[in-house]
């Protein structure tokens, strides 16, 4: 075993670390108040070289990660909602461990930055590949990343208490993505006014549809008998 290479390993990954705590916040403001400039700077930075690319922010996906694991470490599911979660097969699984619900979380919160990146490539000229997906999906991943925090903080905190307080953050959430969206398909797509608030609110329903059929798939699955 090389204990030099161990060495330089734990090195980089502190420093990653640390970078994350530094750059997480700064770009997190960013974004909520320069969501197009962000998705700008997205585009910009996904065709950059990869080593050097996002040197000023977060990487898009480890955002959305770290938005969500945040969420959740805030606003932890209760026992009780486990109990009754774990009442199917998918739900077993999925309440297994906190990893689990992590990993559900990610992918069920994915459906946003997925759905308007998907989107918008099929309303842009060429064909749809793994390529052409990358920057709409990098850029959707900035400003999803606020919303599936605040959403799943809230929704989370709901099932608790009737705090108006709490309901105003999920809607304004709700109002925010919307927006940000319609800077999407406006700014990045080039697509006119009406056609672009037609395509984010399109994309929003869609999203939403698709998220609560697969969540409700997942904790209603009993499995193969």
């Amino acid at each position: 075993m090389d204990v030099f290479n161990i060495g330089k390993s734990i090195e980089k990954l502190i420093f990653e670390l640390l970078m994350w705590l530094i750059f997480y916040p700064y770009t997190l403001l960013r974004v909520i108040f320069q969501p197009n400039h962000m998705m700008a700077y997205a585009r910009a930075e996904t065709l950059r070289d990869e080593n050097v690319s996002f040197d000023s922010g977060m990487k898009p996906s480890i955002f959305l990660f770290l938005s969500i694991v945040i969420a959740a470490f805030i606003a932890p599911v209760s026992q009780a909602e486990l109990a009754s979660a774990g009442q199917t097969a998918t739900g077993q699984y999925i309440s297994a461990s906190w990893l689990n619900l992590i990993f559900f979380r990610v992918v069920i919160y994915s459906i946003f930055p997925i759905t308007s990146a998907l989107i918008y490539d099929l309303i842009t000229p060429g064909p749809v590949t793994r390529l052409s997906l990358q920057i709409p999906f990098n850029q959707q991943c900035y400003i999803s990343a606020p919303f599936a925090m605040i959403t799943s903080l809230t929704m989370v905190m709901i099932s608790h208490t009737e705090n108006l307080t709490v309901v105003a953050l999920l809607f304004a959430a709700q109002c925010w993505l919307l927006l940000s969206n319609y800077f999407f398909f406006r700014s990045q797509g080039q697509q006119s006014r009406l056609k672009s608030a037609g395509l984010s609110f399109g994309s929003f329903v869609l999203a939403w549809g698709v998220f609560l059929t697969v969540t409700n798939i997942a904790l209603r699955y009993k499995g193969i008998d």
